[in-house]
């Protein structure tokens, strides 16, 4: 009996990580009745005493705890006698957490989530009056630290405190639930990775991405042994389980002090990134103001018509210029230019800066010396848009 114990116990040292805490709250009872059992049907020619002690650790979480302090059978020739067996027993209660998880989701027994929208308010102790120290928020994963009576005792980030146990779920719900609210993406293991349109091999592949690639994992296409439903800039399809890696993109809880250093982060982003762009504003003015006529047609003809006939581009120089005589619009080069909504200028400085090319200064030059490809149009678009005079891929009117 004795080498017996000494077998178990070197068994659980040598396995107890793989064991979960079910199995251990359960095998010490086991161990315990086995053992009586086996004294009351194991005879003796002589009365000897065998003394077992099972140790077994306790759990830190919820759940059912065991020790079997001591145990000694007597066995005689005719009879048996139970010297003595000290065995307690400790029910869970209804707020204690008890996982029923598969081995594969053994990872997420001590996990624990909000099933909120926006998010949980994490408190300095377990009662609704305390302190609001930090926010588990939707997509957050926390590590269940104890339970108490309502209340869960949690981990997540840099935030330790309680959460309503009312408003989380933990263990296998909380898997389902970061399935349903957390991204998850497929990075590719492998350069040229086939993205196909159905789960085959024999279907047509609708992309081609790199090595590294993180692609959207679908969750919502039917799933098929051997591939993964993706998505990757707007194209939808499937690729082979074997050459990516899937993983999912959880968050953790945030403190106060946390958030409010981010939100005065993202305030002092915003308000340099407005000082940037003023700044690029008055510099891209200043080189728009130093320009002279010939140069602002230049630039606004290459910008419309840059790729055009040089007919074509003198056509753009000329619906410039008939605004400025017409009366009916600014008069002056700039001002038709720069009116709301007329004229693609977000390039100009750019143009300005490096110099407009040669073929565009000279149809500014013809332009303004009253040269007119299009009879006296002001307007012009893409051809077949409207009726009118087309030269290249304009039509003028």
């Amino acid at each position: 009996m004795v080498k017996f114990s000494n077998y178990l116990a070197a068994a659980y040292d040598k396995n107890r990580k793989y064991i979960n805490k079910r199995t251990m709250q359960t095998g010490a009872l086991a161990v315990a009745l086995m053992l009586l059992f086996t004294g009351a049907y194991t005879g003796a020619p002589e009365e000897e005493v065998s003394t077992t002690a099972v140790e077994v650790q306790p759990t830190s979480t919820a759940g059912v705890f065991s020790a079997v302090s001591s145990m000694e059978l007597t066995a005689g020739d005719s009879s048996l006698v139970y010297a003595s067996a000290d065995v307690t027993v400790v029910a869970s209660t209804t707020d204690q957490v008890e996982p029923d998880l598969e081995d594969e989701y053994d990872e997420w027994a001590d996990k624990v989530m909000a099933q909120v929208d926006d998010y949980l308010s994490i408190r300095s102790e377990a009662s609704s009056d305390s302190e609001v120290i930090g926010k588990l928020r939707s997509g957050d994963v926390a590590t269940l630290v104890d339970v108490f009576d309502g209340w869960y005792e949690i981990e997540s980030g840099n935030a330790h405190g309680f959460v309503s146990a009312d408003f989380c779920v933990t263990g296998i719900e909380a898997y389902e639930l970061a399935m349903d609210v957390c991204d998850t993406y497929a990075t590719t293991d492998v350069a040229g990775l086939r993205i196909r349109s159905e789960a085959s091999e024999d279907s047509s592949i609708l992309k081609v991405v790199s090595k590294g690639t993180k692609l959207t994992v679908n969750s919502d296409a039917e799933v098929v042994d051997g591939w993964v439903a993706v998505t990757s800039a707007g194209v939808s399809g499937y690729v082979k389980a074997e050459y990516v890696q899937v993983d999912m993109v959880t968050g953790e809880a945030i403190t106060l002090e946390e958030e409010a250093e981010a939100k005065a982060a993202a305030e002092e982003a915003a308000r340099q990134a407005k000082e940037a762009a003023a700044a690029a504003a008055a510099a891209n003015q200043s080189i728009i103001d130093s320009a002279d006529d010939v140069t602002l047609l230049a630039a606004i003809i290459q910008i419309e018509a840059g790729n055009e006939i040089y007919e074509g581009q003198v056509a753009v120089g000329s619906v410039v210029m008939n605004r400025v005589r017409s009366g009916s619009y600014a008069n002056t080069i700039s001002g038709v230019i720069f009116a709301k909504g007329q004229f693609a200028t977000s390039r100009m400085s750019s143009v300005i800066s490096k110099g407009p090319k040669a073929s565009c200064i000279q149809a500014a030059y013809d332009a303004l010396a009253g040269v007119d490809t299009t009879g006296g149009a002001t307007h012009f678009r893409r051809a077949g848009s409207k009726d009118g005079l087309i030269i290249g891929n304009h039509v003028f009117y």
